[in-house]
């Protein structure tokens, strides 16, 4: 072999192993992270994303900015009347931004100005983004006729979450990766009693939590008869999840239809089916 094809394969040999420590480490948990110092911007009705393209923060103000809903309907109590800070249509992206006010305190009833966070139709990304103190929710799949959804929700994130973080009420499939999240009551929930329900699907990789004050994921690892997808389920993989504490990293319950209370699953059968651990 002469001295060019070696050194030939000793660059492809560096290459193969810069690769396998990438892919490796990709799924990594990120350390703590804190909200980026921003300026204060008002809000005082939804922000409409049209289709396929991006409102990336720092590319429209320069610098970090920090959304605060005005409107009565966007201060971020827990009230199910809330109208979302961000309209994602399909396609779109929202990156580079924070959502609310974070100087109110710690609490997790704050009104700081939230919203319902971020609402995905069809398929859309939240990127680098960091909720300040999350309003109903952080972000919500909704569903797109003839879509099938997918939200991917990579770096950023999120504190002050009273109830759940990330609400998945259409169908398909939820990612969340690279992200950190302080002081929620769950990361994630699959809808319990929509009026439309789904088997979803959700992925975690590289996630890590500082207070958990209910449980990592809750997931409907069955559906009962007043559902509509009786003998259905939701399937939760996990990779990397990393907080301290004894809550569950994914629970289980029995999925129903609207106008009733979904209740956890208590067969660990199917609870294992739907919170995968890799």
């Amino acid at each position: 072999m002469t001295l060019k094809h070696r050194m030939r394969h000793f660059w492809q040999g560096l290459l193969g192993l810069a690769l396998i420590a990438t892919a490796g480490s990709a799924a990594a948990a990120p350390g703590v992270r804190t909200v980026p110092a921003c300026t204060k911007v008002n809000v005082s009705a939804t922000i409409d994303v049209p289709a396929g393209t991006t409102w990336d923060g720092l590319a429209k103000y320069g610098k970090w900015v920090c959304l605060v809903g005005t409107a009565p309907n966007m201060k971020g109590t827990q009230s199910e009347s809330q109208i979302p800070m961000f309209k994602l249509n399909n396609g779109s992206t929202v990156k580079n931004v924070v959502i609310g006010d974070g100087s109110l305190g710690s609490g997790t009833n704050l009104a700081a100005g939230g919203a319902d966070g971020v609402h995905c139709y069809g398929q859309c990304n939240i990127t680098n983004v960091y909720w300040a103190d999350v309003g109903e929710d952080g972000a919500t799949v909704k569903k797109l006729s003839g879509v099938t959804s997918k939200l991917t929700i990579s770096g950023g994130a999120a504190f002050k979450a009273a109830d759940k973080l990330f609400q998945h009420n259409g169908d398909g499939t939820l990612v969340i990766q690279d992200f950190y999240a302080d002081n929620i009551g769950k990361l994630y929930r699959s809808c319990g009693n929509c009026s439309t329900q789904y088997a979803r699907k959700v992925t975690i990789s590289g996630v890590r939590l500082g207070q958990l004050n209910v449980a990592g994921l809750g997931v409907n690892s069955s559906y009962d008869s007043k559902s509509g997808i009786a003998g259905q389920y939701d399937v939760a993989t996990i990779t990397d999840l990393v907080y301290s504490g004894s809550k569950p990293k994914c629970e289980g319950y029995v999925g129903t239809g609207s106008g009733n209370e979904p209740v956890k699953d208590t067969n660990t059968s199917n609870v294992a089916r739907a919170c995968v651990f890799k």
